[in-house]
């Protein structure tokens, strides 16, 4: 399977769907309640650490709250993240929808071992679906004393074997169809990264098709312990299923030496790791024994739903945390939101809040694919059909082009691509009255709302609301994004932007193939619109 994520990935639910119609040879998935599991929790004091001595003095004083960096760039969120393992002396934990077996994700498992080779505890819980290593890698890195490995939600099928899997899902779909879309990473108690970020090579600018414009807080401060507390909910939870209870473990010593050894020569290797990497890691290492001037304070807090993502997994449109506090927090505009989101499929309630504030004079613009953009023309198809409605309620909309004018400021490493590739927004972010923020892994769809489970901060900090509303106003800039408006005089929808310094109008998807056209049109005529 491909790192592409589950929240929008319809050709293999429309499959599972018709497995589940059809039935077939299912394969008998895990009983959750009746795996033993043995508890853990973060009982790291964060000034045990040299981490968190260095993070405690660069706390300004008498400033409230936690202190945020955006990591908005793709090699530099990759960066900060391998920057924190090296650092960690205790312990680190990941939770993650996505880890592939690719650059990046190879890179990250290496570097995770070499914290445990350190005697840092590492605990790593990741969703089933996006697995396709090979089991036994699992096991091994499991074996090592300082690491342990969880998945989320298990089909029982672990590695490549993705028809079984499907199977499964024909068995039990509707807790099946339930995943966990976090992503979060805590090291020593002291730091932790959250956000709209997966482990692979396209949210790190290192794909060479497509990359995602997408984007990370770092933070510090009281905010680290409510996600570390978010995390031990979900590692404790019946969800979270030790590897070891369904993966082979037969392999001998030699074996797991050997496979550790290629991690390491993989890692060390200049052609998937260059030499300017290590310069770069010194370069942060650097910022984190100065952090003072780099850091933005303001009262925060985590949201983020329960495992199984509420009380009743029978259900597909039970509200989660998360759904609710986003929904109270823009139903209190008073002046403006404005939001990015890769995909966006409104449901009768979000169109009522929309109503809401288009009738309170409030503002809205939201970002988010075009056709030409999307990785997911499914979940666009449902977007194609809702933007009369959208427009309707005053809702200012912007879709982002594949190849924006500031492409070489978002992607920092297109010199050393041989040819550039395109940019998909991935980006999860809101801004509310220009003081409130909230950043995470919440897609504007009725999956993000009721199947799979989501976190992410909201932040109240004028700083931070003004940094990050600049920042996806630059997005929604008429040399990156196209406009959709209505013609004044037939009314049809068209879209604008500045190409070559000039002002241009068409009334056709900018930039989409035909095959393109044709895929989304099919995709409206499928009544699935929850599984999106």
């Amino acid at each position: 399977m491909n790192s592409v994520e589950l929240a929008s990935t319809p050709c293999r639910l429309v499959l599972i769907v018709l497995m589940t119609v059809v039935g077939g040879c299912a394969v008998q998935p895990i009983v959750l309640e009746d795996v033993p599991r043995t508890p853990s929790y973060a009982t790291i004091e964060p000034a045990s650490t040299s981490l968190g001595r260095e993070i405690a003095q660069a706390a300004v004083p008498n400033e409230p709250g936690s202190g945020f960096y955006v990591l908005d760039r793709g090699e530099e969120a990759l960066l900060w993240r391998g920057a924190l393992t090296e650092r960690a002396e205790r312990t680190i934990d990941a939770q993650y929808y996505i880890w592939s077996e690719d650059n990046v994700g190879t890179i990250a498992a290496e570097r995770l071992l070499r914290a445990a080779d350190r005697g840092v505890r590492v605990r790593v819980l990741v969703d089933d679906l996006s697995i396709s290593t090979d089991p036994r890698f699992l096991a091994m890195l499991n074996a090592h004393p300082q690491i342990e490995i969880r998945i989320y939600n298990p089909t029982g099928v672990v590695g490549r074997k993705y028809l079984p899997k499907l199977f499964a899902f024909a068995t039990d779909f509707k807790r099946m169809n339930r995943r966990m879309h976090n992503k979060a990473l805590i090291v020593d108690g002291a730091v932790a990264v959250i956000g709209g970020r997966n482990i692979a090579d396209e949210y790190y600018d290192m794909n060479r098709e497509y990359n995602f414009r997408d984007r990370d807080l770092f933070a510090v401060g009281p905010i680290v312990g409510q996600i570390e507390r978010g995390f031990d909910q979900y590692w404790n939870s019946i969800w979270a299923v030790p590897v070891e209870a369904y993966v082979r473990t037969d392999f001998s010593e030699a074996e797991r030496g050997a496979y550790y050894a290629r991690l390491h020569a993989y890692a060390s290797d200049p052609n998937n790791f260059p030499d300017r990497f290590n310069e770069a890691l010194n370069g942060v290492h650097e910022c984190l024994h100065d952090l003072r001037a780099m850091l933005v304070w303001g009262e925060a807090r985590v949201i983020y739903d329960i495992p199984g993502k509420n009380e009743d997994p029978g259900r597909m449109n039970a509200f989660g945390e998360m759904g609710r506090e986003l929904t109270a927090a823009v139903a209190d505009a008073k002046l403006e939101v404005l939001a990015e989101t890769p995909y966006l499929a409104m449901m009768p309630g979000t169109f009522a809040v929309l109503r809401h504030l288009h009738e309170s004079g409030v503002h809205v613009g939201i970002l988010t694919n075009s056709l030409a953009s999307t990785d997911e023309p499914f979940a666009f198809s449902r977007y194609a059909m809702q933007r009369d409605e959208l427009l309707d309620l005053g809702v200012e909309l912007h879709e982002l082009m594949p190849r924006p004018h500031y492409l070489q400021e978002i992607v920092t490493r297109l010199p050393h691509m041989q040819q550039p590739t395109r940019l998909a927004l991935h980006a999860k972010t809101m801004v509310i009255d220009r003081h409130i923020v909230f950043i995470g892994s919440f897609n504007m769809d009725p999956r993000s709302t009721h199947l799979n489970t989501e976190m992410g901060v909201l932040v109240d900090s004028g700083e931070l609301a003004a940094e990050i509303a600049k920042a996806i106003e630059r997005d929604m800039d008429p040399r990156n994004s196209w406009s959709v408006t209505r013609a004044t005089d037939s009314g049809r929808i068209v879209w604008t932007w500045v190409g070559e310094g000039k002002l241009r109008t068409t009334s056709r998807e900018p930039e989409a193939s035909t095959a393109a056209l044709l895929e989304v049109f099919m995709f409206t005529l499928l009544p699935i619109d929850s599984l999106i």
